[in-house]
């Protein structure tokens, strides 16, 4: 395996999970893009960014991704 492969699959909780998701989606020809398929701190910082989310859920947010960063 690629060097690079291993240390994709080194920041992934669930490594088996994460390879046969891929190669299902491989071997279907699938170039969609999933929530799924990322992370939940990248998807909750993508939510944070975003201009029409309010105040009160970015404060859930951060406090979610703090929460996220003391469990790890």
């Amino acid at each position: 395996m690629d060097h690079d492969c291993i240390g994709i699959l080194a920041r992934q909780p669930n490594k088996s999970q994460y390879v046969c998701r891929a190669v299902r989606r491989l071997s279907n020809n699938i170039d969609e893009v999933s929530p799924a398929d990322f992370p939940t701190k990248q998807l909750l910082a993508a939510l944070h960014s975003r201009d029409d989310v309010s105040h009160y859920m970015k404060a859930q947010i951060v406090a979610e991704m703090t929460s996220l960063q003391t469990d790890s």
